[in-house]
């Protein structure tokens, strides 16, 4: 008796200590689940209750495994989700069971709650998986839509559908109802997608649930994707969308008596066309469109850098297909396209080809001038750009690509084509390689707008002086991808006479070949997630001249609280700038990120590097201290307040003279009412530039395509105030507009 009784107790005391079962998740055997659904004749109010007489017959599954932190293991929480359809929708419901106590969940904008709880239904309609649309919701009914690539999420990506959540006793629940006009699919009677279903759990560690779990071995997320089988009967037919916008603004700047002059009022309309073939193909042209960005880009700190920078794209219009657009070498940059007075596209999606056909009409193109150790950026005028791309899918994950672009200036006969073609291809799980290839052709314009004594290749002049010249880029990367290693090798290079008229390439003249290896780790203690690596790589000119020579370190701890701490450090070993060798330089960064509670969030990034002072005419090194800081308060289910400090000081090696010294902060307050309408202020100031500007904005959107908001836009430039006029909140230039713009079906 007592023999059993100790043998009882040491079962028991193992079977704790083991700590939950793992359940074993093979690449092969989460490909095969299927998911079958029928259709319903009854009628599904979108309202977050779930007692409509449709769900009744629903298919359902509640077999979700967290694959995140913990590996495979039975989630902390329970998840059930239903699917059925109509002729018209797709319908999800989730009862995601919680304290009620325990979930975070707020009244934000669309796509800005996914720091809250949400659930979501991931499909790849095409199968191919190379791209997935996440459709997702918070407790509040909050939508968030995504774009999957694989390697990385475009949050700009928007759907239309309905959502509707509602916190109950037992956690909440959420019905979401998706029409099949808002998808893209192939033309066949019966469908058959590639499905996972999705849960975000954000406790003391932010758990990810999916549906049958996910094997760590295979990065390719997609490829691990169920079959939703059972939807048939259902077609896109064809349909036109109309988009009419009015904008009207009042802008006011300084008079040459310092005195505020209100400019002459103004109001645009312009109207966008969309006419979707099927469900594959869609037309859209748009006339005089608005392009304005709600929000402003953030101030960049720049003083160090001889390079442009790159702000990201903000607007639909050209979000819209940017997974097709998108290579590795950035031959294509939307925001080139600057002022369009006209612009249109052509979008295909098939079972195997895809492509993309875009064209505009610019009023103020800009020029983006690459070479090896700067660049030039310019504004040139008129535009005419044309942007074709095309991809055919292969086996899962891979695909072959080719990529035109075309741009001719109106009023000074430059010119700027590139082509090319790149891959990618998964021989198995583990293994896979990315390549392209590109050409350019450039025609200089003759134009005073850019003179320079610099030269580049045989002996080209950066001058707009009319010359013709050709280059080309290349980029080749392998990888190895297993649970726990990741190991990468590339080269790339870009010629002295490579440039991208349409995209973002900002320097050339190099060739580099680099290495990574990355060891991820999953423990089951204090840390949640370990990661550490190197990466290495050496860089030349085309003359032969060794440039670069560098070693990178870094790690990454992921701790309770959805707290990470992540380290880099870069030893260059050899680097040479304007011909002087700077042979010392290296960079330590150090970045702690939390979300520690409902509530609060804070983050810090300090960075002492010692670098070269790139703006003396004969380089040296210098001392540069980086510091940023930002905290995000949650103060109500509505408002959220942030605020982030940027910090950069350059001194002598001594520390005994600056060479540049200050900081850029940020203040952003957002009210969100409902779903629909919200209140927001972002304030910011360079004290490089001494620039101040306050843009408040009130916005009514009650679809990502309907949308109405008013606020302006009030900047100071101390530079060019008198003191007494500072103090005074004089203002150098002031802007009111507003949008209205609705979208008919």
């Amino acid at each position: 008796m007592k023999s059993s009784l100790i043998m009882a107790l040491a079962t028991a005391i193992g079977i704790l200590g083991a700590g939950p079962i793992k359940y074993e998740a093979n690449s092969d055997e989460l490909k095969s689940r299927e998911f079958v659904i029928t259709r319903t004749e009854n009628l599904i109010v979108i309202d977050g209750d779930l007692d409509d007489k449709g769900w009744e017959n629903a298919s359902t599954t509640d077999y979700f495994l967290e694959f995140q932190p913990r590996d495979n293991v039975k989630p902390s929480e329970h998840t059930e989700v239903k699917v059925t359809y109509d002729k018209d929708n797709l319908y999800v419901s989730f009862k995601a069971y919680a304290d009620p106590k325990d979930i975070r969940a707020s009244f934000k904008k669309r796509d800005q709650a996914w720091m809250d709880d949400f659930v979501a239904i991931v499909l790849d309609t095409y199968g191919d998986a190379n791209s997935a649309v996440m459709i997702g919701s918070n407790p509040y009914g909050i939508q968030m839509d995504a774009l999957n690539q694989g390697d990385h999420e475009d949050e700009s990506f928007d759907i239309i559908y309905e959502s509707k959540g509602k916190i109950t006793d037992e956690g909440y629940q959420v019905e979401m109802a998706i029409p099949f006009s808002s998808l893209s699919f192939p033309k066949t009677d019966i469908q058959e997608w590639k499905v996972n279903f999705y849960r975000s759990l954000p406790r003391g560690t932010r758990a990810q649930i999916v549906w049958g779990g996910f094997d760590r071995s295979n990065p390719c997320w997609i490829c691990q994707f169920g079959t939703l089988k059972g939807i048939q009967g259902i077609e896109q037919k064809g349909s036109f969308e109309f988009l009419p916008t009015l904008v009207g603004s009042q802008a006011s700047e300084l008079d040459e008596n310092g005195t505020l002059k209100n400019g002459v009022s103004s109001g645009e309309p312009s109207l966008g066309i969309k006419y979707n073939f099927s469900s594959s193909r869609v037309a859209e042209i748009t006339i005089n469109p608005d392009f304005s960005q709600v929000e402003a880009d953030e101030e960049q700190v720049d003083v160090n850098t001889t390079f442009a920078l790159h702000y990201p794209e903000k607007r639909p219009f050209f979000n819209e297909g940017a997974d097709l657009i998108n290579t590795p070498i950035n031959v294509v940059y939307t925001r080139s396209i600057n002022n369009p007075t006209g612009a249109g596209r052509i979008i295909n999606r098939g079972q195997k080809d895809n492509w993309v056909l875009l064209s505009a009409f610019d009023e103020d193109s800009p020029y983006i001038i690459p070479g090896e150790e700067q660049s030039f950026t310019r504004l040139g005028g008129k535009s005419y750009s044309n942007i074709f791309r095309y991809k055919r899918a292969l086996n899962e994950g891979s695909f072959l690509g080719l990529i035109a672009t075309d741009r001719r200036m109106v009023n000074n006969n430059g010119s700027g084509s590139v082509v090319g073609f790149d891959t990618r291809y998964r021989f198995n799980d583990k293994y896979q390689v990315e390549f392209q290839s590109v050409f350019s052709h450039t025609q200089e314009p003759n134009d005073s707008l850019l003179v320079s004594t610099s030269t580049f290749g045989d002996n080209h002049t950066f001058t707009f002086d009319g010359e013709s010249f050709s280059g080309n880029a290349v980029k080749i990367e392998f990888d190895r991808n297993t649970e726990h290693w990741r190991l990468e090798a590339g080269y790339d290079h870009k010629t002295p006479t490579f440039r991208a008229e349409n995209g973002f390439e900002s320097s050339n003249n190099s060739r580099r070949i680099y290495g990574q290896s990355v060891w991820i780790y999953h423990p089951d203690n204090f840390f949640t997630q370990v990661i550490g690596g190197f990466h290495t790589g050496v860089e030349h000119n085309f003359d032969g001249e060794q440039k670069a020579k560098y070693i990178v370190g870094f790690g990454n701890l992921s701790m309770p609280r959805q707290t990470r701490l992540q380290f880099q450090y870069v030893r260059r070993l050899q680097y040479r700038f304007k011909d002087t060798e700077l042979n010392g330089t290296y960079d330590l960064r150090l970045n702690l990120n939390s979300q520690f509670s409902e509530r609060y969030q804070f983050g810090a990034n300090i960075g002492r590097h010692v670098a070269a002072v790139r703006s003396l005419e004969v380089p040296e090194e210098g001392r540069l201290a980086t510091n940023r800081f930002w905290v995000r308060m949650q103060a109500s289910k509505q408002l959220n307040v942030g605020l982030s400090y940027n910090f950069q000081k350059m001194t002598t090696m001594d520390k005994k003279t600056d060479y540049f010294s200050g900081y850029t902060t940020r203040l952003r307050a957002s009210y969100q009412h409902n779903k629909s309408l919200g209140f927001k202020v972002l304030a910011q100031y360079n004290d490089f530039s001494k620039t101040f500007q306050i843009q408040p904005l009130l916005t009514y959107q009650p679809s990502p395509f309907t949308i109405f908001y008013i606020g302006s836009t009030q900047n100071q430039n101390v530079n060019t105030l008198s003191y007494d006029a500072i103090n005074a909140g004089q203002l150098t230039n002031r802007q009111y507009y507003l949008k209205f713009q609705y979208l008919f079906k």
